[in-house]
């Protein structure tokens, strides 16, 4: 087996996490546009490149495992930083080392946009929880302390469940 196959599994994941970057660059801007359905179609193709992902992954693994065991070393984690340590024909060292890098990079941003989206879409929840509360709650109510004791056991606001909602 040569480190080629491997190359090219890198190679195909890499433009898979470039089609997550550009759906989460999407998603972020229909977040902010409060635009669900579209942003309902993008997390589905999300979805199946996240499930190709994991694919591609357990096969660069595979490969990693298998191509480190020919060689004679005994380091089986299939992590890339090892296997470019055990690669010693210096052009196959090299394009490792650059893919490396490429894919590190981009994670990176992957990463980072879609916790960006992740809070967004936190502080659009945090909005509507709002929003619902002031439609639902009563201004007048509770403006006056009551003895605990005192109220009523239909009046309370304690309840787990909130008809009102």
């Amino acid at each position: 087996m040569s480190v080629s196959q491997i190359i090219d599994t890198l190679q195909q994941q890499y433009k898979l996490y470039e089609q997550l970057l550009e759906i989460e660059i999407k998603k972020k801007a229909l977040i902010m546009k409060n635009d669900v359905l579209p942003l309902n179609v993008l997390t589905q193709k999300e979805k199946l490149l996240a499930a190709n992902a994991e694919k591609l992954e357990q096969q660069r693994v595979l490969l990693t495992v298998r191509y480190i065991k020919e060689i004679g070393f005994r380091i089986r984690s299939g992590v890339l930083s090892e296997l470019i340590k055990a690669v010693t024909i210096p052009n196959e060292k090299e394009e490792l080392t650059l893919m490396h890098g490429k894919l590190a990079k981009l994670l990176t941003e992957l990463k980072q946009t879609n916790d960006l989206n992740q809070q967004l879409i936190q502080q659009s929840l945090d909005f509507l929880d709002f929003s619902i509360g002031l439609m639902v709650d009563d201004p007048n109510e509770d403006l006056v302390y009551k003895h605990p004791m005192n109220q009523q056991a239909g009046n309370r606001r304690n309840k787990i469940f909130d008809s009102r909602a």
